[in-house]
């Protein structure tokens, strides 16, 4: 069985063989050097995935005959991260952890103490950004991408229904996320179908946008005694997450 996996936009129902082009030929044929009749692992980050064969490796392209179609993986919890915005290094790390982990979603989020969204910044990014969640969740052997948003305020968020459980990570106390989890799986799963994880940026949540979460109907999570730092708290929360309800 293949440990290569290689991403490609489409993956059409009935076809018999796939083409591969640009970047993802490339790294085919020269760094993961493999060779007319190895097989590889395609996925189309929108949940389809086939086992194939290679055909042939061109100078500009790779064919791929598939043997077997894989039906996709069912999560029991869809999975989002609403991340206040902080610096595009620290984002696109946060996104790549939180891909490779398994999220749905990934919305950056405007907060009070948070960097603020741009119009022509946040077009710059978007394909840079999906991009960045397309090579994670190939190297993690993932079936779809996160969807990633367009960043929005807090208070807009908080102002539409909500969509199932809505965990915000707190320093000022709240009930440990462990907690939430151990006490969910004893009692046969997940409490709802859907979990978004609210992260603050550096400076964390003022204390009203902490009042404002309460209102809305999301409950305090803890990670602890320890202060982490916004990229930290993200990824130990999705993980221990993750690994409870999907893992």
């Amino acid at each position: 069985m293949t440990s290569n996996q290689f991403y490609v936009p489409r993956i059409e129902p009935g076809v018999s063989r796939v083409t591969l082009v640009g970047a993802e030929h490339r790294h085919l044929a020269k760094a993961a050097r493999i060779k007319e009749g190895d097989q590889v692992r395609l996925f189309d980050g929108g949940g389809r995935r086939v086992l194939g064969r290679v055909q042939s490796v061109k100078r500009d392209r790779t064919v791929v005959e598939i043997l077997e179609r894989a039906d996709a993986e069912a999560s029991r919890v869809k999975l989002a991260l609403a991340q206040g915005l902080l610096q595009a290094k620290k984002m696109e790390f946060i996104l790549q952890k939180a891909s490779e982990i398994g999220i749905s979603d990934f919305i950056p989020l405007e907060t009070a103490r948070s960097l603020k969204a741009s119009v022509e910044r946040e077009a710059r990014k978007a394909e840079r950004w999906a991009r960045i969640a397309r090579e994670a969740t190939k190297q993690s052997k993932g079936w779809a991408a996160p969807a990633v948003h367009p960043a929005e305020r807090l208070e807009d968020i908080l102002a539409r229904p909500g969509d199932g459980l809505r965990l915000f990570l707190s320093e000022n106390g709240g009930k440990p996320l462990k907690d939430f989890l151990l006490e969910a799986e004893k009692k046969g799963g997940p409490p709802a179908p859907a979990v978004t994880v609210f992260v603050g940026p550096e400076g964390g949540w003022t204390e009203g946008e902490e009042r404002a979460f309460r209102e809305a109907g999301c409950e305090a999570a803890s990670l602890g005694r320890r202060i982490l730092k916004a990229e930290t708290a993200a990824i130990a929360g999705v993980a221990m997450i993750a690994h409870f309800w999907n893992d």
